[in-house]
């Protein structure tokens, strides 16, 4: 049906455009005077990691998965301290479940080491390179059958050696998962356990005698804390549900004082780097930076390229996209918006000015992308945000075709990030929207446990207003709002179409969980009653029964068209779910539809491994989008 949607050669044009950039990480340097950089030119289909081993020497590749098969991803890349061994992940199809391996950068040998474990990540080296900390879940048989998918933990793996992983850490609840980093200073591995991303609790442990310190109250806040020389700098959301700063002596870890209060805007990080503090804070969906001296006071805000994002969030916490070390000279700042690629920017603290190292060209001018942030009241009376980009010359000119997105789940943002298909959009002439709804974390703690468990439906209520307020103002109409949801926004779009079906002219659901009885029962699902609510208890399940897609079809009402999209390979929601939810709704439902499932094969959730994959899903996404509410692939 896809293929028969006319203007795909266009939209491949245009999707290959904004999508096939050079790709630059910041400089990664290591005791040894080399200096790794993550790399990919614009007809290379994965990222390349390569080192240049001294000032102004050419790169040179290290791995370049561009030689693997297709469907084999490098995932990460950490080089140990001084540059000699590189521990990097590598999975097939997709990249969950990635295993870690041990490259000798001088003689390109893959090393025998096989570290214990399944679904290696968050590595860490020792300063003296003789081994490195790294999560994993159980091998099996190391746990009871059925929880293969738990019980996560942090191991030292020791180089070369054949001795088993040591286990150093772990959740003493099997849902928990782990992180771990090294400080700068080489003296504490700092140990977090995370309770999904309601909560975590931090640990130091000292290198020298492997004993522990705990920084963090029990669960209840999320926090990150960096050890600078004989202090801890802490992010916290504990007792200030925007976030605040604080610092503590090393010698009394939880005495915190707090140097940089709670305000109006959400807290995400501070790092100190080069012997100052950036904290990246948000107001409802762009970020902003601002420097402050060690005691917290603020000196100064960063210009930023414009309305943008520098944080990272990925469904695993909020990671700054302020980088460098405590004692160097170097800022390096991360940078995307709705019209310009992920960047990356040095900052000149002396000149007060962002200095461009990589700045890709997607395609699209940001000075003809126009955005504007506007409030709609829910049902209950709360204010919503959300954000509408267009093109600046078609503003308030009339109805046109709206791509409505949301998540509203999980404490994550949705914040200005560069979608090559948005810009393919924009170029036709369409309209994006995205509601910022209760359940992400865009204001802060309070904002997202308004919508976890028995609260769910106000998520749903707030989404589906946002629908109906693009139609008052008149900015879409019914038959020109389309509603785009990917994973938990995947759940979003299709329980608020089953709701009010007459609020959307066609949903686009990609990789979701439909089956809110089930979802328990399949992988990692269980840890996301946290989130959700368990279906096994007597009012969280009757929620549950409630709002879930595949148990509250109507035979006599008719849905508009929905388009499901199943990664096969999919390790975070069931891949069946989709298959299950067509095949009723064909069944049942047959007063709306057309229902049409879209099955991606050697994907993830995430998607493909290639540029070449990745493109080819977003074409199909855009012909559905057109066919669906009958826009030409043509620019106006």
């Amino acid at each position: 049906m896809l293929e028969g949607v006319s203007g795909r050669d266009w939209m491949r044009t245009a999707i290959t455009r904004s999508t096939r950039h050079a790709q630059r990480s910041r400089p990664i340097g290591t005791t040894s005077g080399r200096v790794f950089e993550w790399r990919a030119e614009a007809d290379d289909e994965k990222l390349r990691f390569s080192v240049r081993p001294a000032d102004d020497a050419p790169l040179e590749p290290v791995l370049d998965p561009n030689g693997w098969p297709d469907d084999e991803a490098l995932v990460f890349a950490v080089p140990s301290p001084d540059g000699s061994r590189v521990a990097f992940g590598t999975a097939r199809g997709s990249t969950h479940h990635p295993k870690i391996r041990l490259l000798e950068v001088d003689t390109g040998r893959v090393l025998l080491d096989q570290p214990w474990g399944r679904n290696h990540s968050s590595v860490a080296w020792r300063p003296d390179g003789s081994s490195f900390f790294y999560t994993a879940d159980p091998e099996p048989g190391a746990a009871p059958a059925g929880e293969e998918a738990f019980w996560n933990a942090v191991y030292e793996h020791r180089v070369g050696v054949n001795a088993p992983a040591r286990r150093v850490f772990g959740a003493v609840v099997k849902e928990y998962w782990c992180s771990v980093e090294v400080s700068e200073c080489g003296r504490f591995a700092v140990l977090t356990t995370w309770d999904f991303v309601h909560a975590n609790a931090v640990f130091l442990m000292r290198l020298d005698d492997d004993s522990m310190v705990r920084v963090t109250p029990e669960m209840g806040s999320l926090n990150h804390v960096q050890v600078i020389d004989d202090w801890l700098l802490i992010r916290t959301d504990l007792d200030a549900p925007r976030g605040r700063c604080c610092v503590a002596p090393l010698s009394d870890p939880t005495a915190w004082r707090t140097i940089i209060p709670e305000s109006d805007d959400t807290l995400l990080s501070v790092t100190g780097v080069a012997g100052r503090l950036y904290a990246v804070s948000s107001r409802v969906a762009s970020h902003r930076v601002r420097v402050h001296a060690i005691d917290g006071s603020p000196l100064r805000d960063v210009e930023l390229p414009g309305i943008g994002s520098v944080d990272h969030d990925d469904g695993g916490g909020v990671y700054s996209g302020i980088h460098g070390d405590w004692a160097g000279d170097d800022v390096w700042i991360d940078f995307t918006s709705w019209a310009q690629p992920p960047s990356v920017y040095h900052y000149d603290f002396t000149a007060d000015r962002l200095v461009p190292y990589h700045v890709p060209d997607g395609g699209l001018e940001p000075a003809s992308v126009a955005t504007e942030e506007v409030w709609f009241d829910s049902p209950d009376g709360t204010r919503v945000p959300m954000t509408i980009i267009q093109r600046r010359d078609l503003q308030h000119d009339g109805p046109r075709p709206v791509r409505l997105s949301g998540y509203g789940g999980f404490n994550i943002s949705v914040k200005p990030r560069f979608v090559a298909l948005n810009a393919a959009w924009l170029e036709l002439g369409g309209v994006v929207a995205y509601a910022h709804i209760r359940g992400g974390g865009e204001l802060g703690r309070a904002w997202h446990e308004a919508a976890v468990r028995t609260h769910r439906q106000r998520a749903f209520d707030d989404y589906i207003a946002a629908a109906r307020w693009l139609v008052s103002e008149g900015i879409a109409t019914p038959a020109t709002l389309l509603s785009r949801g990917n994973s938990n926004g995947g759940l979003l779009v299709t329980v608020t179409a089953l709701q009010a079906p007459d609020a959307f002219a066609a949903v686009f659901s990609r990789v979701p969980n439909l089956d809110m009885l089930g979802f328990t029962r399949h992988g990692f699902g269980g840890a996301a009653t946290v989130e959700y609510g368990s279906p096994d208890d007597p009012v969280e399940g009757a929620v549950l029964a409630g709002y879930s897609p595949y148990h509250t079809i109507q035979a006599d009402r008719p849905y508009p068209p929905m388009l499901f999209v199943s990664a096969l390979n999919d390790r975070v929601a069931p891949r069946h779910d989709p298959l299950k939810m067509v095949a009723r709704l064909q069944a049942e439902a047959t007063a709306g539809g057309p229902y049409i499932l879209l099955p991606l094969r050697d994907s993830g959730h995430g998607g493909g491994t290639t540029l070449a994959a990745l493109i080819e899903q977003d074409v199909d996404e855009l012909s559905f989008t057109c066919w669906a509410l009958d826009v030409p692939a043509q620019p106006s």
